[in-house]
């Protein structure tokens, strides 16, 4: 990334841009797994390599690439349009300025309004339209990472009906495109569900959270909640931390939202110890939830030691006593 800001040093400088560091930190922002800087690098040596375009046509291209992405968030649907906004908060007015906007613009829909437009649309597909079937896992997998927030069931649902229009799109691709249709009927991805009261949610939380996304390909944020008591746990856990995670609230048994989710996974209830107290509890539980459902799948996994401490019950007393002095233990 820091190759390609310094290469085009001097066309960013002629949109007003000295320092591009805030291109870069876009970029890498940690919930991108496919719309990262290795996707910016694939489109411009594409760029680079093409023969039949002029020197202003490619400047056009090379600033396309690296605002067509730069805002990215998987839970909004006016990514184009907001790169738009920091591409021209961040450049001072040229001549290209409307057609690179109109290049961004263009992206939501790949709907090209202009031949240099074409161009790029062309490009920013050619994962789809190119792309082996191990290639298309790969992106697939990584596309799955960006929307860890949404239920798996659904995500499924609305990805194949993409991959399918695009199979009808681009038939030149048709075939792998299809292979990848028949990988996500079948395939049941392996996810952790992290129940508790989360009241609140707090850094050990988190914790568990992390480590166990280095094994599972998802974990989803159970939050229990009781129907007889009031107002308790029923409002959203409004975190920055959790925003790219998937957090849901359930009543009743958790082996019963258990059920409903390994319809379409292979789900393992994940389960966070501080000490041999919280284990000695689990384990208790555990035993009833084995009489509840067979074949049930269950983990433990210990908290880092600096975490050890944290607990709900502390940073709810400390908040009664001065409120924000346990800010500190809880995530954004």
């Amino acid at each position: 990334m820091g190759n390609n800001i310094e290469k085009y040093s001097q066309l960013l400088a002629d949109f007003g841009i000295d320092d591009a560091t805030f291109i870069a930190e876009a970029w890498q922002e940690k919930h991108r797994f496919y719309h990262t800087t290795e996707h910016l690098q694939t489109l411009i040596d594409d760029i680079e390599k093409l023969t039949d375009i002029d020197e202003q046509e490619r400047n056009a291209l090379i600033i396309a690439a690296f605002f067509h992405d730069i805002v990215y968030d998987p839970t909004k649907q006016d990514n184009e349009l907001q790169s738009v906004r920091v591409f021209k908060m961040c450049t001072q007015p040229h001549a290209q300025t409307d057609l690179i906007t109109q290049i961004i613009l263009d992206t939501q829909t790949h709907q090209a309004n202009s031949p240099i437009s074409k161009i790029f649309s062309e490009l920013d597909m050619k994962i789809i339209t190119d792309s082996d079937f191990i290639t298309l896992l790969t992106y697939e997998k990584q596309i799955f990472k960006e929307y860890q927030h949404i239920d798996y069931a659904f995500y499924r649902m609305v990805r194949i009906s993409i991959l399918e229009k695009f199979a009808q799109q681009y038939p030149q691709n048709q075939n792998n495109l299809m292979l990848l249709v028949q990988y996500l009927q079948n395939f049941k991805p392996s996810i952790a569900i992290y129940p508790g009261s989360f009241n609140p949610f707090h850094n050990g939380h988190l914790n568990i959270v992390q480590k166990a996304e280095k094994i599972f390909d998802k974990v989803i944020i159970a939050r229990g909640v009781n129907p007889d008591k009031v107002n308790v746990n029923t409002d959203k856990i409004d975190l920055l931390a959790l925003k790219h995670r998937q957090v849901e609230n359930f009543t009743g048994f958790l082996t019963e939202f258990v059920k409903i989710k390994e319809e379409v996974s292979e789900i393992t209830i994940l389960k966070g110890l501080r000490n041999g107290d919280d284990l000695d509890y689990e384990v208790n539980q555990l035993r009833f939830m084995e009489e509840m459902k067979t074949n049930l799948k269950l983990v433990f996994m210990a908290c880092d030691k600096k975490f050890e401490h944290i607990s709900s019950t502390a940073i709810r007393n400390m908040e009664r006593i001065e409120s924000g002095f346990a800010k500190k233990y809880m995530p954004e």
